[in-house]
């Protein structure tokens, strides 16, 4: 986060003034905190010393009083919130380095006193003196980690300036910062201090600080504005603009606007340390002038409120034609881009493959299990991730989004008026689910959910009781609390870890789709346009689909409409309708689309599906049908299909017994025969997992779900298990 932002006023009050602010941050803690000796074993200061900590003992009696104190609040501010931050082993050595300075400098009486940078320099020397040998890069870190939460809250709580002048942004440093009751990224902190040029990070902050406030932005939009504020700075400075106003008297403003478009295109290859070139998209090229063009708009309107504030009389400069800095044609808003993206749907075929194997996310790191990989056994170790399962399963099982689940209190669930749920059948909505809509204001923020989602939730609220040992009728704020710094289960687990934690299981786990590219757990929005999907193919009013997605508007849902017709249209297209004659029927496909179903009107139907295969070709594989892309089922062949892989299986054995007795020997899986009927099986037991994976009363054909298991097939290489270490270890 770089250093603190400078004090002013309150550096200059002297050691008197240093006793009085610190006075005022220790007043009313308990004495276990202000001791000279902090003994991390002591039950008031249980949870806040690090486990390295242990036999430990903080000794400060050696600093002057406002260290001593501002330690002492430090430690207990860490125990409110329930972080675990402080090493005894790393703060004694900074109370060692604050003795040294404090000898050196007597004026210096308090952490505060420093930049951070200035106190690394003296860690450094310290260390040196004591080591004859600089300090390695992994010590200066962990010293600086040890450090900067204390000089960053003192450089706020030392100073007299307004929240939004500080050149650090932190929901958990200034509880002044506007803020929702729930933050998606909360946790996240901005740094202000290395943007340039020094009017523009003013009057970028001042602005902000305007639309905060008034509640026109949220603290998770201040990322996306960090970025684009930044973007606009390379574009000053690449230009030589050294002052608000942009262009001078004479000179053409709406040509300096329209210039940063240009600079917009080609901004990725400009940028160093960037492969691959490549310009901006329109979608963030148009919210790049459009933001920009807002911050000057704001900035008009308020330019002698900010010209006071700043004090900078150059933003009086500002006239009515910077309120009108672009306009609409101006950009092009990447229509095209927000269309529908099939990518974003994932078929019944891969999502049952997905759903097979979550259960490895959660089981522990000490156990393992063996599953059937691309037709191979291969054996997987626990990830030991329950609760990040859980949580993937309830976005597979309702489409919320990621920050949506993590955000949910811990008792979202609740009655439905007028519902009995023991009279509701298998797969009907049994409770009403609450979710956190962080994204959407006035959005509705409640679905009905069934007994599956219930359960899974039951089970996270027993979890998080035995992790956190909270006592009988204790309740926590959050349902996936963070689990790291966390004590009182107070904060949620952060969308970025979540992720992270769904990306390492997905390349370890390896699985493919059909055109072989890796299916990423960790793309969890897809289970959104998934779900949608899902719920428009099953014939549910878009109005219904609206509110259950929690939009305000039907366009929205709409989209998702367009993943739909686009994905049925593409499935059905593929297939070439013939006639008994073998020709091809002289109709509209897409007439045929919406004239008749797959399973009533086709000429290649057999005994357990239908074949696809365009009638210009013909096939010579026999009875190599499930094993082939151009063979689709549905749910109606399901009892044939078990009962010709049961066939099949029988015969397997019938052929082995008999080899062996004729030979002597085991018959071989290199066996040709073998071969192919091992095949066989696999993909029929594809296919019976697709199927089944299917909701009932489902009449959707499920197409070359067999193909993984044929012989030869080689979507990429079989990952091999993660090397895990025990728990404890």
């Amino acid at each position: 986060m770089g250093d603190p932002p400078q004090i002013s006023t309150s550096r200059q009050a002297g050691a008197a003034g240093r006793l009085a602010h610190s006075a005022a941050l220790a007043g009313g803690l308990p004495a276990a905190f202000a001791a000279a000796v902090l003994d991390p074993a002591d039950p008031v200061l249980a949870g806040v010393f690090m486990a390295g900590s242990r036999g430990t003992r903080l000794r400060t009696g050696a600093l002057p009083v406002p260290m001593r104190r501002e330690i002492a609040w430090w430690i207990a501010a860490c125990q409110a919130s329930g972080e675990r931050q402080i090493h005894a082993s790393e703060w004694n050595r900074w109370a060692a380095t604050a003795a040294e300075v404090v000898r050196r400098r007597p004026e210096v009486c308090s952490f505060a006193d420093l930049s951070l940078g200035e106190w690394m320099t003296a860690w450094g020397r310290v260390f040196h003196a004591g080591h004859s040998r600089m300090a390695s890069a992994a010590s200066r870190a962990r010293a600086e980690i040890a450090l900067r939460p204390l000089v960053s809250r003192l450089a706020i709580c030392y100073s007299d300036a307004a929240w939004w002048q500080h050149d650090i942004w932190s929901l958990k440093l200034d509880s002044r910062i506007p803020r929702r009751p729930h933050e998606s990224r909360g946790n996240t902190a901005v740094r202000w201090d290395n943007l340039e040029p020094a009017w523009l990070r003013d009057g970028f902050k001042f602005y902000l600080r305007l639309q905060l406030e008034s509640g026109q932005l949220t603290w998770s939009s201040v990322m996306a504005q960090h970025a684009i504020i930044f973007r606009f700075a390379a574009f000053l400075a690449s230009r030589g603009i050294s002052y608000p106003a942009l262009a001078g008297p004479g000179h053409e403003l709406r040509a300096v606007a329209l210039d940063f478009r240009t600079f917009l295109h080609g901004w990725t290859r400009t940028r160093p340390g960037r492969p691959g070139g490549g310009g901006l998209d329109a979608r963030t090229i148009a919210r790049t002038m459009q933001a920009i063009g807002l911050f000057y708009r704001v900035m008009s309107d308020y330019r002698a409120e900010a010209a006071a504030a700043l004090g900078d009389d150059r933003w009086l400069a500002l006239s009515d034609a910077h309120a009108r800095l672009y306009r609409d044609g101006d950009w092009n808003r990447g229509r095209a881009i927000r269309q529908a993206d099939e990518r974003n749907y994932i078929n019944d075929t891969d999502l049952a493959r997905m759903l097979s194997h979550i259960d490895l996310l959660g089981l522990p790191r000490d156990q393992a299990r063996t599953i059937t990989l691309d037709g191979r056994r291969v054996e997987f170790t626990g990830f030991g991730h329950p609760a990040v399962m859980r949580a993937w399963l309830i976005q597979a099982l309702t489409g919320r989004r990621a920050s949506e689940v993590l955000m949910m209190d811990f008792e979202p669930l609740s009655e439905v008026p007028g519902l009995h749920p023991a009279t509701v059948p298998d797969g009907g909505m049994v409770a009403r689910l609450r979710y956190q809509q962080t994204k959407i204001d006035g959005a509705p923020d409640t679905i009905l959910v069934g007994a599956d989602v219930v359960q899974i939730i039951r089970e996270q609220q027993a979890w998080v009781r035995q992790q956190w040992n909270l006592a009988a009728g204790a309740t926590p704020r959050y349902l996936f609390p963070k689990t790291t710094g966390n004590r009182h289960a107070t904060r949620p687990r952060e969308t970025a870890r979540y992720n992270a934690v769904l990306l390492d299981f997905s390349l370890a786990l390896g699985l493919r789709d059909a055109d072989g590219q890796l299916l990423r757990y960790s793309r969890s929005h897809r289970l959104r346009h998934t779900k949608a999907t899902t719920l428009l193919n099953a014939g549910a009013p878009v109005h219904v689909v609206q509110r259950y997605l929690g939009h305000l508007s039907p366009e929205m849902a709409m989209r998702y409409a367009a993943t739909l017709a686009s994905t049925a249209e593409r499935e059905f297209l593929a297939m070439v309708k013939i006639g008994r004659d073998g020709r091809e029927i002289g109709m509209d496909r897409r007439d045929m689309l919406d004239l008749m179903q797959l399973d009533r009107r086709t000429d290649r139907i057999l005994p357990n599906g239908y074949c696809l295969l365009p009638p210009v070709r013909s096939c010579d594989k026999g009875n190599a049908c499930h094993g082939c892309d151009h063979f689709a089922t549905d749910k109606s062949y399901l009892p044939e299909i078990r009962r010709q892989l049961a066939a099949t299986e029988q015969l397997i054995e019938q052929r082995k017994a008999q080899h062996l007795a004729r030979y002597g020997e085991p018959m071989s899986e290199r066996n040709v025969w073998l071969e192919q009927r091992l095949a066989e099986v696999r993909s029929m037991r594809l296919e019976i997992t697709a199927l089944q994976a299917q909701p009932d009363g489902g009449t959707s054909a499920v197409r070359g779900a067999g193909v993984c298991g044929r012989p030869g097939y080689q979507p990429g290489p079989v990952p091999v298990p993660l090397a895990r270490k025990p728990p404890g270890s």
